[in-house]
């Protein structure tokens, strides 16, 4: 629309080139177009449409003053969020609130008293911290560990044999864990059931799957990052691959 307009051409050609009603071409002009400059920059009036609809789509928490200052009244005595959301349904018959909107409410940058309402959290962030989804694992630096970007290009082109991947398949319900190596040309892939998911475990059975195979066939290998402490280099050494 932007290329036609500065052609020159009236909105009513523009609205029968894009199938559009003249009205929404119109429409779009006067919502999008930059007040000062009175020119329409289809970059610019993207970012406005999409401010606009996030600005709509922000609802003012806890509306009704009663809950607010209830709200007040329970976290200057060192009520949480969620003890306050389950017992103003009781103080409050009709009303619903759920701890997440408290917890908006008070850190929103127009919430009044916002600093004092935050000091009276148990943990007083001045800024709400994002809750981390699943358990944080520790992840150790494999010794001796080569760059997957070291790799010789003839692994990426898959024009030879003998390029092998290993990876690892564990369970946080069992001690048990699959290896798998996969050889990047054939799509041959060797499935190892380990005992444990363990840096011996892991290299024994990448020694015992590959020590055998002709030289021309075990190349280079590439293991992933999850084997913690698998020594790559000891791997290497013992099979006669890079």
């Amino acid at each position: 629309m932007m290329e036609m307009l500065f052609e020159g051409r009236k909105q009513s050609e523009i609205a029968r080139e894009l199938g559009r009603d003249k009205g929404t071409i119109s429409r779009e002009l006067k919502r999008n177009s930059s007040l000062e400059y009175k020119k329409y920059l289809s970059h610019r009036a993207h970012e406005r449409a999409d401010k606009r609809r996030s600005k709509a789509s922000q609802r003012d928490r806890l509306r009704d003053e009663d809950v607010r200052r209830y709200l007040k009244e329970k976290l200057i005595l060192g009520w949480s969020p969620e003890l306050i959301a389950g017992r103003i349904k009781t103080e409050y018959p009709g009303s619903s609130v759920s701890h997440e909107a408290i917890y908006q409410y008070i850190y929103n940058s127009k919430t009044p008293d916002r600093e004092e309402l935050i000091k009276c959290l148990v943990r007083a962030h001045r800024k709400r911290k994002k809750k981390e989804i699943g358990r944080k694992q520790k992840r150790t630096k494999i010794p001796d560990r080569v760059s997957i970007e070291e790799r010789p290009e003839s692994v990426e082109t898959r024009k030879e044999i003998g390029h092998w991947e290993g990876d690892s398949v564990v369970s946080r319900k069992s001690k048990e864990a699959l290896n798998s190596l996969a050889e990047r040309k054939s799509r041959l892939v060797f499935i190892t059931k380990l005992p444990r998911k363990g840096a011996k475990e892991t290299r024994d059975a990448v020694i015992r799957r590959l020590k055998d195979l002709p030289e021309h066939a075990r190349r280079t290998l590439t293991l992933d990052n999850g084997t913690e402490n698998t020594r790559h280099k000891e791997i290497t050494e013992a099979i006669g691959t890079r």
